[in-house]
């Protein structure tokens, strides 16, 4: 079984959480790689990928609404599962995204310390009281993002596993259906586009 890449271009600032701040300014920082370059986590795309599916075999699309691929690729959910009853793992391994190799290489160096701060920006929101229209008092939020970048991550069944043939062209269907990632996807942070080709 061959090796997939799931190309992800964000078109807006975008943010996927650590559950860290950074001092007083910024209450929720940005995820970050070794490299200190901003990535987006696998686990995170694995479940948006999941919840695609998801909405494909709610919606009865055609090859979608058994379930079968969903389970089989992402494994069985624990909830509506009866005590000791284990879970069916999934087949498919799926890498934080980052930027191309070559770019990441670079950008790593001493020298580009600069160029990857100017990666990061941080944006400041508060509550406003409905009574007077005037900010609340400490109520003053500031969240890192990051700039629109384009990010790649491998999808390739886990050693031994053996996932349908079609598998790669089920995902392509439901990518569609993956309009944001991040948090805020639903405040208008994260906005993408998803492709998946071959590795």
């Amino acid at each position: 079984m061959s090796a997939y890449t799931l190309h992800i271009r964000l078109q807006t600032y975008w943010h996927a959480g650590t559950g860290r701040g950074l001092g007083a300014a910024v209450d929720a920082a940005a995820y970050r790689d070794a490299d200190g370059l901003p990535a987006l986590p696998g686990r995170h795309i694995k479940g948006l990928l999941r919840d695609a599916l998801e909405q494909a075999q709610a919606w009865g699309w055609a090859g979608h609404a058994d379930g079968v691929l969903l389970h089989r690729l992402f494994g069985q959910r624990t909830e509506g599962l009866s005590a000791g009853e284990i879970p069916a793992s999934g087949l498919l391994r799926v890498s934080d995204a980052r930027m191309p190799e070559a770019l990441c290489a670079w950008l790593a160096l001493d020298a580009q310390r600069s160029l990857r701060a100017a990666l990061f920006r941080v944006l400041q929101s508060t509550a406003v009281d409905a009574q007077t229209g005037s900010a609340k008092d400490r109520s003053l939020r500031g969240i890192e993002v990051v700039v629109p970048l384009d990010l790649q991550a491998r999808i390739e069944p886990l050693p031994g596993a053996v996932p349908p043939s079609d598998w790669a062209e089920r995902l392509r269907e439901v990518l569609p259906l993956v309009t944001a990632v991040g948090r805020h996807r639903t405040r208008g942070l994260g906005r993408a586009l998803l492709t998946l080709e071959a590795a």
